[in-house]
């Protein structure tokens, strides 16, 4: 048995998406300060939920998407629109209807404090204006249960790049995920596969993965984690050094094989001397 009455949704994907006419122009369409895609499904969600409106699943309709032709890449961006368009717009959307939740976004994705995403105060205007209700309202009534699905980030202490102290060298995830091991590389600067946060449930993540001893009890891994597990490190800034707590281990490289691991801590060894440097998305 499948339902088939329409139910509600939190949100929805961009590319399926039919609405009234009139009801559209009266929420004054997209924000236009979007560039080029990435964010506009989230922001029309928002303000369809938080200024009167509701967002439904019909599991009986059909909708025609029409693909381009294999292979093409994308017209490249106008240069006026810079290097992270997608981020800029979700930090432009949480910024306009996220409210104090914003600090969540911003634990998760810290690169983008700086980031600047335009003039948003016809945006505001229009919240006020039409009495819109708060994202505590659209996280309490509408999307209720995400929480327990994707529990909210806990505080970070320190983000950026892990450096080894005084190097050229950085911990890299190399794309790897779900159980990959994560490298040693040159530092690039560009976050990245080189951006890592680690909070005070002293977890070390990139994004949604955390960093965990590997099956070999040494190496050092990455994988996918809620804000339950993987509570294993500590990071002490003024002795350099990041601390594996189930073991009593520290935080290894070798920079000749590109190798991060676990070993006996020692005070003496270089190797085991770590930084965190912030690094901003432009």
């Amino acid at each position: 048995m499948h339902k088939t009455e329409p139910y509600r949704s939190p949100a929805m994907a961009g590319g399926l998406f039919a609405i009234e006419r009139d009801f559209f122009f009266e929420l004054g369409l997209y924000d236009p300060g979007l560039q080029i895609w990435g964010g506009e499904n989230f922001e029309i969600s928002y303000k369809i939920w938080q200024c009167g409106g509701k967002l439904l699943f019909v599991p009986c309709s059909r909708v025609g998407h029409i693909y381009r032709l294999h292979g093409w890449a994308g017209n490249p961006p106008p240069a006026y629109v810079g290097s992270s368009p997608t981020l800029k717009n979700y930090v432009r959307v949480v910024e306009v209807w996220w409210d104090e939740y914003a600090d969540y976004f911003y634990a998760s994705r810290p690169e983008t404090k700086a980031m600047a995403y335009g003039d948003i105060t016809p945006l505001k205007k229009f919240r006020e204006e039409h009495h819109c209700k708060s994202f505590k309202w659209f996280m309490e009534e509408i999307a209720y249960d995400i929480p327990e699905h994707y529990p909210l980030p806990a505080k970070n202490i320190e983000w950026g790049e892990i450096r080894g102290h005084e190097t050229d060298y950085c911990i890299d995830s190399m794309g790897h995920t779900n159980g990959g091991f994560v490298e040693l590389g040159p530092c690039h600067r560009m976050g990245g596969n080189q951006l890592f946060r680690i909070n005070e449930g002293n977890q070390l993540m990139q994004y949604d993965q955390c960093l965990t001893r590997g099956a070999d009890g040494s190496k050092v891994m990455i994988t996918h984690c809620n804000m339950n597990v993987y509570k294993e490190w500590q990071y002490i800034k003024t002795l350099h050094r990041f601390t594996h707590i189930p073991t009593g281990k520290c935080l290894d490289r070798s920079e000749v094989l590109h190798q991060v691991f676990i070993s006996d801590c020692d005070s003496a060894k270089t190797s085991q001397k770590w930084e965190m440097n912030n690094l901003l998305a432009v």
